[in-house]
């Protein structure tokens, strides 16, 4: 997430709004943040907030009782339709980019699982997000290609999380959905049936499996029965005609067993729409863990690329995420795919000289000083 500090005036609680750097409507007012406007200052008033980068303006904005934000840093990354968050001590943090293809909904940060890898920590104090999220979901351009609901475990938050998905239907019609879930919800045949008449157009449901087995699985996911209810999950989704995405993320736990992750795949869930393998994100849980976690990107090749191969053959869709193409074989390249948050996303200095940097998903920032000796430009 884009955050900058500022400093506010008239602000007493946090607000949310979209940015616009022109005057709007008068109906779009009320949650409008206009950026260094070219108005009378008696208009200023009208709209939700001020955002200055100019003191004098916003030294005047005070003195007039405008809800203002004043920051001293370069704006050139906010873009109208932006929808950020302003906080009553200045703090500003981006919500949502018009120009990205990485926006999410975050529906919370609690869990069922206690992954040894999972980037997200859990705030146990977090309260209900829902009526937040819905109100950034109205204030969300109608032409957005796609979203993605988050966590945490967005299952966790309940019935809530059917209010999110029937409001981007309504909202966002146009609005491709990726639900990012453990699935193991959905070992319930009701509350599957029940999402399955929601009827999103353009949903799909993004999923992880960590073994061929429960042992493995349980372990990573420090849950036991987990690998049960989410398979369960899977298959029921499948009944009911969902899209679903498998996900493995690679680290030394599963690196040795992605055939075979890949065959139990493809014995048991044909009708998944994609399986994705997946570099590390090195935050959180993955970052505290990272020595017990971490195998040499030259050590993952082989069975990464008979894993891919595998799959590939026997016509299942299958990608690699946010892994740079310098690591992989040459083969593996058009599986790889541009995957990372641009929020998230970082290259080494050594990158720029690379001719193939244009197709490359790059590091995460996380990561980029621990990967940067393995990278060698082409």
């Amino acid at each position: 997430m884009i955050s900058s500090q500022g400093i506010t005036a008239n602000i007493e609680s946090s607000l949310i709004g979209r940015l616009s750097f022109s005057a709007v409507p008068s109906n779009q007012k009320a949650k409008t943040i206009i950026v260094n406007p070219i108005l009378r200052k008696s208009e200023w008033k009208s709209y939700q907030s001020v955002l200055l980068s100019n003191r004098g303006d916003f030294d005047k904005s005070r003195d007039m009782g405008v809800s203002a934000i004043y920051l001293d840093a370069d704006i050139s990354a906010l873009s109208e339709g932006d929808i950020v968050e302003i906080q009553p001590d200045g703090r500003l943090s981006v919500l949502y980019q018009i120009t990205s293809r990485h926006n999410v909904i975050f529906a919370t940060s609690k869990c069922n699982s206690n992954c040894i890898m999972c980037p997200q920590p859990v705030d146990n104090s977090e309260g209900s997000l829902t009526d937040r999220n819905l109100e950034i979901i109205s204030l969300m351009d109608k032409c957005t290609d796609e979203i993605a609901i988050t966590g945490g475990e967005p299952t966790i938050i309940g019935k809530d999380l059917f209010r999110l998905i029937l409001a981007c239907k309504k909202l966002l019609p146009s609005t491709s959905l990726l639900l990012l879930s453990n699935a193991r919800k959905f070992s319930d045949f009701e509350y599957t049936h029940f999402f399955s008449s929601l009827q999103h157009p353009n949903l799909i449901l993004g999923t992880s499996l960590y073994g061929d087995n429960d042992t493995e699985h349980d372990r990573i996911v420090g849950s036991d029965g987990a690998f049960h209810e989410t398979v369960k999950g899977i298959l029921n989704l499948g009944t009911f005609r969902n899209r679903v995405e498998i996900r493995t993320v690679i680290h030394k736990y599963t690196y040795q067993r992605l055939t075979r992750i890949a065959e139990f795949i493809y014995r048991n869930m044909t009708f998944v729409s994609h399986i994705a393998f997946m570099g590390l994100e090195i935050m959180g849980a993955a970052k505290q863990n990272l020595e017990s976690l971490w195998v040499e990107p030259t050590d993952i090749r082989t069975d990464l690329e008979n894993a891919v191969h595998y799959l590939n053959q026997r016509d299942m869709n299958v990608s690699i995420y946010n892994i740079p193409l310098c690591l992989l074989p040459h083969t593996l390249w058009k599986y790889a795919r541009q995957s990372i948050s641009d929020w998230k996303n970082s290259f080494a200095l050594s990158c720029h000289s690379c001719s193939v940097k244009g197709n490359c998903s790059g590091l995460f920032n996380s990561g980029l000083e621990l990967y940067s000796a393995y990278l060698k430009p082409i």
